[in-house]
């Protein structure tokens, strides 16, 4: 095993220094009269970094210019070394390591109370000069060797500053062009490689990092892996694979180098953490940044920066939206330090601060992204307006949702367009699968809202709530034929007076009972299917009738008269009914609605008999 020596003689003694410096330097620098992106992630409880730069390939040092080490400790709360932890720095010669570039960068991070992110261990380029003269005439087993003592080295080195690695990184080919899908070709996989097949170098990796720091996060980190396709398939497979094996892997890092056209949607990249998350990982938002065409001037047209922003935006909000996606982070801090330039020419203006650290639309949009709350509901928290009983939907019912940052803060009233019911309200619009629904009412913390017809019974549907421009997670609701609910009067509690007219239209209650053998009026909603075509929010001016509905009060049937829509009012059901004669007399009878097999006997509704 070689000699670790560090290049830069007692690091604590450097770091006392460093840090002294920084920490004037960054206190000077702070941009102030702003909201910095570091404070508004942090009250959404997320991590914020960028890949940040010491004097790993010799001066200038950007850690010594005061507006860059300003922006880097103000606006962010993690930082990755871009290239001070690879092997290209860190192990110069077979037999010695230089760990200077990453001490001070930890230092940084230290003085500036942030955390820092390893990258990376294991890779199939960025080599020392000697490493691949080396590889061509070394066997599997002198690989192994080779790959373990760097990892065990490097890893103990920074054991306790470092809280998370990216152990491997880009080891699987893009499936495209001649590329085969699978592991790329790589020293550590099959040139020579260390004498494992398939991902059994990955693993191996994994091990030895686990080895070295039993209390670091472990993460496999690619790009291309954002949208659904066979490279995250790739990705996927191994990841699960580990964890049922028990291999100590804790995440998976998205890079998200990205153009304005070839962002796969927030569906997909949301879909494709969801699945990371099932497996128990965090998941990692790691080198993002968004390549724009630039002039002469390293400057982008506003209307590329516009859609670099909404893009910024969408994909913090995907990430605010998992709870296993707890860190976002990217790749440089501004235009001037970003990679982007020198491996793409012609583009450049990727990042939220621009040369001179000033904010860019992006920056504006990342904060908008994480001021507004998300919208969240659960499924329990779907329920039928009448009975407030969960579980399934029905075409044309009244629903109440409840969440957080579901609706706008001063609640909005139901209006009408074009005669209809508007599915917006404020800034919200409810959508079940892809259908708008119509808003009876709107408010941060509940939105009732009729279920369009359009929603297929026998099928579960996708209920998302789109607030200030914000989306919360898809959630899943079953679909019935009807849930019949009776609306109440009044409070809660069981029994519950039902919302009654006698027949001379007078309000049903204790002290108004309705006679055996006379008519009333039931407002009633979640009947489903109906006779005649019904647009989302319609006022029926028609009589529309619910088929195969029954009523029964104190246990005995009562006489359908009509059934069907209430005329004037969006998703209400009225029955028309006949009481039965003989009916005993009491202040709460138990009236029950049954419609296509389903009843609201759960709800305990009554009304009062004389």
């Amino acid at each position: 095993m070689p000699t670790v020596k560090s290049l830069t003689g007692k690091r604590n003694q450097a770091r006392h220094v460093v840090a002294t410096a920084l920490l004037v330097l960054a206190e000077t620098a702070a941009l102030s009269g702003q909201t910095t992106l570091r404070d508004a992630a942090a009250a959404q409880g997320l991590h914020i970094g960028a890949a940040a730069s010491a004097d790993e390939y010799g001066p200038p040092d950007l850690l010594m210019n005061p507006s860059y080490a300003g922006a880097l400790s103000t606006q962010y709360s993690e930082l990755e070394p871009a290239n001070a932890m690879k092997w290209d720095v860190t192990q110069p010669t077979q037999t010695t390591y230089n760990f200077q570039p990453g001490d001070e960068l930890v230092t940084f991070a230290e003085a500036n109370n942030m955390r820092v992110r390893g990258h990376n261990l294991c890779w199939y380029q960025q080599f020392p000069a000697w490493l691949a003269p080396y590889a061509a005439s070394a066997t599997p087993a002198e690989m192994s060797t080779l790959l373990q003592n760097h990892i065990n080295a490097e890893v103990t080195h920074f054991k306790g500053a470092v809280f998370a690695w990216d152990v491997v990184n880009e080891a699987f080919n893009d499936p495209s062009g001649s590329a085969v899908p699978g592991l790329r070709d790589s020293i550590w996989y099959d040139q020579p490689g260390i004498g494992q097949t398939g991902t059994g170098y990955i693993e191996q990796a994994f091990q030895w990092a686990h080895a070295a720091d039993p209390n670091a996060l472990l993460f496999y980190n690619d790009y291309n892996i954002e949208g659904p396709g066979s490279k995250f398939t790739a990705v996927y497979n191994m990841v699960q694979d580990f964890v049922q094996r028990g291999v100590p892997i804790n995440g998976v890092g998205f890079e998200m180098h990205i153009t304005t056209s070839g962002y796969p949607s927030a569906a997909g990249l949301a879909q494709n953490m969801q699945q990371l998350a099932a497996l128990g990982i965090q998941v990692h938002i790691t080198e993002m940044d968004v390549r724009l065409p630039v002039g002469s001037n390293g400057l982008a047209s506003a209307a590329d920066l516009a859609t670099q922003a909404q893009i910024y935006q969408s994909i913090m909000t995907v990430c605010l939206q998992q709870p296993n996606c707890t860190a976002f982070q990217m790749w440089g801090v501004s235009y001037g330090d970003s990679w982007i330039p020198s491996f793409f020419p012609g583009y450049g203006a990727a990042l939220p601060l621009d040369f001179n650290y000033n904010p860019t639309p992006a920056f504006n949009a990342l904060l908008a992204a994480m001021r507004t709350p998300v919208p969240a509901l659960t499924a329990s928290g779907v329920v039928n307006s009448a009975s407030y009983q969960a579980g399934s939907v029905a075409p044309g019912e009244i629903v109440a949702i409840f969440g957080t940052g579901v609706g706008p803060d001063k609640p909005a009233a139901a209006t009408l367009t074009n005669g209809l019911v508007s599915s917006t309200a404020a800034s919200t619009q409810v959508l079940f699968g892809e259908y708008p629904a119509p808003i009876l009412y709107a408010g941060s913390g509940q939105v009732n809202v009729v279920v369009p017809f359009e929603v297929t019974p026998g099928q579960d549907v996708n209920l998302t709530i789109n607030n200030n421009g914000q989306s919360s997670p898809p959630v899943s609701i079953p679909v019935a034929q009807a849930v019949p609910g009776i609306f109440i009067i009044g409070g809660t509690g069981s029994p519950q007076q039902a919302a009654v007219l006698n027949q001379d239209l007078s309000v049903n209650g204790p002290g108004n009972p309705a006679a055996a053998g006379s008519v009333i009026v039931v407002y009633a909603t979640g009947g489903g299917s109906l006779s005649a075509p019904v647009t989302d929010g319609e006022l029926p001016t028609t009589l529309i009738n619910v088929a195969n509905t029954t009523l029964t009060v104190g246990g005995q049937p009562a006489t359908i008269d009509f059934a069907g829509l209430a005329p004037g009012f969006a998703g209400v059901l009225q029955i028309n009914a006949t009481l039965p004669n003989g009916l005993a007399a009491g202040s709460a009878v138990p009236i029950v609605l049954s419609i296509s097999g389903a009843d609201s006997s759960s709800q305990s509704a009554t009304i009062a008999i004389q």
